[in-house]
């Protein structure tokens, strides 16, 4: 998700921007997380936390520099933001960002110094006003683009649907000590709000228990998003020194936290060749229609220069017993068995080092928005439906190009 929104970041604005004379605007520090919302886009960057409007003019701005109190006790830890820097002792690096719409909040999660995790709640409208605020780990403890969350809505048995924060986490075989008191696995569904069981940012379920979906091989999360009551989340995954591969996990959010989670099942993408060792680099899904369309940016060996675009049909099998999953488990000494093969519909693009992908659909039209390593903006186009005959057209004769 972070590579769709950084595509849409390069498209809006020029490079090098602090309020010039000029209009333009410069950041304080490398970008960490964007997030839109209806009405702004959130930045937070190593220094600050940023509130633009929409033509990106600034609205509130947060220095993520504060003091730590109680920093020897990681549960019971402490930021305060204070207007004198002589006093400063500590950092808050976000590495969740996530506007709650229909709760008028920003969920801004990351940690401090110790590494250990700490959550704030500020208004949406108005991120100067903090809501709530906790030590609590929500989402990787250290910087990665091989993490994804996003917000989940779970319709439960009570008839309520219930909005949680699913964290999809970097894995490293050799991953360092926990020194946090943590358990969080790999794939884990938390609350966004108090009167929920268990209470804010808890990852409890109905029973006490701390349903999650775990792995023991090398794991990176590309993207994730939820269409109707199915969440998809993508990754590449190693498992046991083997070459890489492209999964898809498929989730049904209905019922509770431990009822979704134990729904999972998945696929193994394919690139163009059917070979192995491919890698999944950017994703985006086409909005609209009946079939469940995705375009993904492969890497064909593994390496950034020879990449691919390429369309696929993701709709999610009606699966009614669950088979247990060879990189991906909800219990220990599950039997495991070789999920199915999804291969592509369309080829769309082969060019050297893509980085990223935006999709949109306009009238009988897919259009795709592909940036590379070095700079250059792509525009594609495919007809739609893919399971007419047609050609690719790149662009489409006596079509008007979308704006």
């Amino acid at each position: 998700m972070i590579l769709l929104l950084g595509l849409l970041y390069a498209v809006w604005v020029e490079p090098a921007w602090s309020q010039e004379e000029d209009g333009s605007f410069i950041f304080d520090g490398n970008i960490q997380q964007i997030a839109v919302a209806t009405n702004s886009v959130y930045i937070a960057t190593e220094e600050k936390l940023y509130q633009l409007s929409h033509d990106l003019t600034l609205v509130h701005s947060l220095t993520q520099r504060g003091i730590l109190k109680n920093a020897d006790q990681p549960d019971k830890e402490e930021f305060y933001r204070d207007p004198m820097e002589a006093a400063w002792n500590a950092t808050f690096r976000v590495n969740v960002l996530l506007p709650f719409v229909n709760n008028d909040t920003l969920i801004s999660c990351g940690v401090t110094n110790k590494g250990c995790g700490f959550c704030e709640v500020l208004d949406l409208k108005n991120i100067s006003r903090l809501v709530y605020s906790e030590a609590f780990q929500v989402g990787p403890r250290r910087s990665s683009r091989g993490s994804v969350s996003f917000l989940v809505d779970v319709k439960e048995d009570s008839g309520l649907t219930q909005t949680y924060i699913l964290t999809a986490i970097q894995k490293h075989r050799d991953k360092a000590e926990d020194k946090c008191g943590t358990d969080l696995k790999t794939i884990n569904l938390q609350n966004t709000n108090k009167e929920q069981n268990g209470d804010i940012f808890s990852w409890s379920g109905r029973s006490g228990d701390k349903p999650g979906i775990q792995t023991e091989a090398d794991v990176e999360f590309v993207d994730g998003f939820q269409i109707s009551s199915t969440v998809y989340l993508f990754s590449n995954v190693a498992s046991g020194g083997e070459t890489n591969k492209v999964r898809l996990i498929w989730l049904q959010a209905e019922t509770s936290k431990k009822q979704t989670l134990d729904s999972f099942h998945g696929a193994t993408l394919s690139s163009s060749d059917g070979g192995e060792g491919s890698r999944l680099l950017a994703s985006s899904v086409i909005p609209g229609g009946q079939q469940v369309l995705w375009s993904g940016v492969f890497s064909v060996d593994g390496g950034e220069a020879n990449t691919e675009l390429l369309l696929f049909d993701i709709s999610p099998d009606q699966i009614k017993e669950m088979k247990g999953d060879p990189d991906f488990y909800r219990y220990q000494h599950e039997k495991k068995t070789e999920p199915k093969m999804l291969k592509p519909k369309v080829v769309l693009l082969k060019h050297g080092h893509m980085t990223s992908v935006l999709a949109v659909k306009q009238k009988d039209w897919m259009v795709f928005f592909i940036r590379t390593a070095d700079g250059l903006l792509i525009k594609v186009f495919k007809r739609s439906p893919i399971g007419k005959k047609n050609k690719f057209l790149f662009p489409p004769p006596n079509t008007q190009q979308p704006d």
